[in-house]
């Protein structure tokens, strides 16, 4: 028994900590230029859920350290059953933020690109998937990478937020439709640079209104916004398992 005391008091900690990152992620998520956009406050969306869920967990885990202390087996095999409930979609939720980051950064980076170009979503705007939709937004910043194994698979390895959210026949319909193209990387055999084209940036600004900006932090003077972008490397703070399925 005390040795299963020790062990649930570990968990109980790692859960109190994971809770507090979580909730330090939102608040600043909530205060970025996350907010502009509907993948940004998709984000926090899933962040609040995530706090929520690692939370209740912690709280069980703590209730089953008392139940132990009393002797109260019964008890503290159900409260576990419950904190395990809460945290059963947590893996997958830390990658829905992080894909739903890199999309947000994408379409600031696709506007701030047609900016620069001068494009406008004219003739070369053409109707796309949600699929095609989240690709696009999640290869817009141009640093996307396609890798061909000799065993036949292709998956996207770069941005590694991509890797679960953008599957390869997705890319192929983008290429088919000249949104997207894929240059051979000389240096990485059997790799490919995928970039966003004209027309892939125009449909992608296509599928929804310019980000809005976001409130000023202070008044009157106008504080900007920080970026999200660097939320992604603090979510390898949180609990993350393999295994998670690819979306489809």
């Amino acid at each position: 028994m005390p040795e299963r005391l020790q062990e649930t008091g570990r968990a109980a900690s790692a859960l109190r900590q994971t809770s507090l990152v979580a909730g330090q992620l939102l608040t600043k998520a909530a205060l970025s230029d996350a907010t502009t956009t509907f993948d940004g406050r998709e984000a926090i969306v899933l962040l609040r859920h995530l706090t929520e869920a690692t939370s209740l967990a912690a709280i069980r885990v703590a209730d089953t350290i008392s139940a132990l202390a009393h002797d109260d087996t019964a008890s503290a095999g159900n409260l576990l059953e419950q904190a395990a409930a809460h945290l059963a979609g947590t893996p997958s939720a830390v990658q829905r933020v992080s894909s739903a980051l890199l999309r947000h950064e994408g379409y600031l980076h696709a506007h701030a690109r047609a900016a620069r170009e001068n494009l406008g979503t004219g003739p070369g705007a053409v109707k796309i998937s949600e699929a095609q939709r989240k690709a696009l937004a999640s290869l817009a910043r141009g640093d996307g990478v396609l890798r061909e194994a000799g065993t036949g698979l292709r998956e996207v390895v770069a941005p590694l937020a991509a890797y679960v959210s953008v599957r390869a026949t997705t890319i192929d319909a983008l290429a088919a439709r000249d949104l997207l193209t894929l240059t051979p990387l000389p240096t990485q055999p059997g790799h490919f640079g995928l970039r966003v084209t004209s027309d892939g940036v125009r449909s992608l600004l296509a599928t929804g209104p310019r980000p809005r900006r976001s409130p000023s932090l202070t008044a009157p003077l106008a504080v900007p916004a920080p970026k999200a972008a660097h939320l992604v490397h603090a979510l390898a703070a949180l609990p993350a398992q393999p295994g998670s399925q690819r979306s489809r």
